[in-house]
């Protein structure tokens, strides 16, 4: 007899447990779809930031940059920054130097990269993909 009130209790348990296990799933899903979308949209951040080492590493200072800001803009529901950089090189430096390091930079980020040179000897480099602008890059010399 006590085995048929025991097996009610257990079942009752074993529910709970269930529901409990699909429930954290369903707020693990969730997390991991968090996760996601928080890493590409944070592509414009870490590729700023890239832009800016790849820069100091090349003797570029801060009295080298003539404009500088960031625009935040809305593409499919994501809200991200497009950054915006004018910078007179030093007369040891060409437009050129930078090219390399910032056609790295594209490939690391698995973007694309579009060079513009201008009449006056500016270059303007852009880095972006199918939706968006991230970074722009204007070299004065």
């Amino acid at each position: 007899m006590t085995k048929q009130k025991q097996q009610p209790k257990n079942n009752f348990l074993v529910k709970i447990y269930l529901v409990l296990l699909f429930v954290l799933g369903i707020t693990l899903g969730f997390s991991f779809l968090a996760a996601n979308k928080n890493k590409t949209i944070s592509i414009d951040q870490m590729l700023d930031n890239e832009l800016v080492t790849a820069l100091t590493s090349n003797d570029i200072e801060q009295r080298n940059v003539i404009t500088q800001f960031a625009r935040e803009k809305k593409v499919e529901g994501m809200v991200y920054n497009e950054y915006y950089k004018k910078i007179r090189l030093p007369k040891d430096k060409k437009s050129e130097n930078f090219e390399p390091i910032f056609k790295t930079l594209a490939r690391n980020f698995k973007i694309d990269l579009s060079k513009t040179r201008y009449k006056d000897g500016s270059c303007k480099y852009s880095f972006y993909d199918k939706y968006r602008s991230y970074s722009t890059v204007v070299l004065i010399q």
